[in-house]
């Protein structure tokens, strides 16, 4: 495992508990009963790219739950790792949970990056990322990555709540 991805595992799951232990203690209600903010949708472009935002599923199952992602591209390397933490809500209580994905870059232009974690939602779901740079947006599409695989196709956009 290259180092960079133990940083990053480190860095995501601080950052959870950061967070949780900031929204538990500053909220004298239950956690449940506060709306919920997603990371305002930020695209911004230098040496790398770095993705803020929260993904809202448009097609195929939506387990309707609220998340945010940070997606970093880095061009030397043609690589994006993205992640993603989302917010469970239950009957009973929530739960916080936080994954990352790994992507290899297919295509890199002035205008777009495309990238492909293949196999990154199970056994056979490929995750394929496109972040259309000029206008500011994003898209996910999974969908199976063999002609053997029988599992869910779906898109979600890039959306944010305003700073």
């Amino acid at each position: 495992m290259p180092a960079y991805h133990r940083y990053l595992y480190v860095a995501c799951a601080t950052a959870l508990v950061a967070v949780y232990t900031t929204m538990w203690l500053s909220a004298p209600t239950p956690l449940e009963s506060q709306p919920v903010t997603v990371p305002p949708l930020r695209i911004l472009q230098g040496e790398n790219v770095l993705v803020w935002g929260s993904w809202r599923t448009v097609e195929g199952y939506d387990p309707g739950t609220f998340n945010g992602v940070e997606i970093i591209c880095n061009r030397e390397r043609q690589t994006c790792l993205e992640a993603y933490a989302e917010l469970l809500r239950h009957d009973s209580g929530e739960d916080l949970a936080a994954k990352t994905f790994s992507y290899e870059v297919t295509d890199w232009s002035d205008r777009s990056v495309i990238a492909i974690d293949r196999e990154g939602m199970g056994e056979c779901l490929d995750r394929i990322l496109h972040l259309e740079l000029a206008s500011e947006g994003a898209t996910l599409e999974w969908r199976p990555g063999n002609a053997e695989c029988d599992g869910d196709v779906g898109k979600a956009v890039l959306v944010g709540d305003p700073l």
